[in-house]
């Protein structure tokens, strides 16, 4: 069995070996921060859109039934 040595680029042991890796020239620290602005905001997205459903169920008059019913 013959091992291809580039599955050593992609294995870190510590932390301290990705500080400085760039990718798509951005560090780790700012992608990190991107991930939790994106999970932030659609999360809200969820939740707003569930919000406005229930606002137009509730505003349309009829009785509200549940998925089973």
């Amino acid at each position: 069995m013959t091992f291809n040595f580039s599955h050593l680029y992609f294995i870190f042991t510590t932390n301290n070996d990705v500080q400085d890796l760039l990718i798509f020239g951005q560090n780790i620290d700012a992608w990190l921060i991107y991930v939790l602005i994106f999970f932030g905001l659609t999360s809200l997205a969820f939740v707003l859109v569930w919000f406005i459903g229930f606002l137009s169920e509730s505003q349309s008059g009829k009785s509200m039934k549940q998925p089973w019913e």
